[in-house]
C-alpha cells in the first residue's frame, strides 16, 4: 500500500512538471520573439538607410488607425546610426517596448543630433504580425 501511494505521488509530480513546461507554449513564445526581433531589425534597417516610406508600413495604432508622417520633413534628415538597446516583452507576449538610440543629421545644415526613441510594438492576432504602435520619430522635434 505504501509503495503504491508513493508511486501515485511520483506520477502526479511528473504530470505537474510536464504540464508546467508546456513545450507547445514555449515554442510559440520563441517563434513570436524571433518574429519580433526580425521585424524590429527590418524596421531599423529601413530607417537607417532612409527608406522612411517603407518603414511606415510597420506603423499601425492598436485601434487600427494610422497616421502618415511628413516624409518631406523626414527626408531632410539622414540617420548615421540606429542601435536597438533594449527589448522588454510583456507577460502575454503580445506587446513589447523597444528602446532605440538614433544618431542623425540635418542634410541642409549638417547639424548632428541624437535621440532616444521608445517604441511600443504590439502583436496583431488577426494578421499574425507585429506592428509599431507608436509614431515614427519626428526628427524636427528631437533635433538639438
Amino acid at each position: 500500500m505504501r509503495k503504491s501511494a508513493l508511486s501515485l505521488v511520483l506520477i502526479l509530480l511528473g504530470l505537474i512538471a510536464i504540464t508546467a513546461c508546456n513545450p507547445i507554449k514555449n515554442i510559440q513564445k520563441r517563434e513570436s520573439m524571433t518574429q519580433l526581433r526580425a521585424v524590429v531589425n527590418t524596421y531599423r534597417k529601413l530607417m537607417r538607410w532612409g527608406h522612411y516610406d517603407q518603414a511606415a508600413q510597420y506603423v499601425k495604432a492598436r485601434d487600427g488607425s494610422s497616421s502618415e508622417p511628413d516624409f518631406k520633413d523626414m527626408n531632410r534628415y539622414k540617420i548615421t546610426n540606429l542601435t536597438i538597446a533594449d527589448e522588454i516583452v510583456s507577460k502575454t507576449d503580445s506587446e513589447a517596448k523597444v528602446t532605440a538610440y538614433i544618431d542623425f543629421y540635418d542634410i541642409d545644415s549638417g547639424r548632428a543630433s541624437s535621440a532616444r526613441e521608445d517604441q511600443f510594438w504590439w502583436y496583431d492576432e488577426e494578421e499574425k504580425r507585429w506592428f509599431l504602435g507608436s509614431p515614427m520619430i519626428n526628427f524636427s522635434e528631437v533635433a538639438e
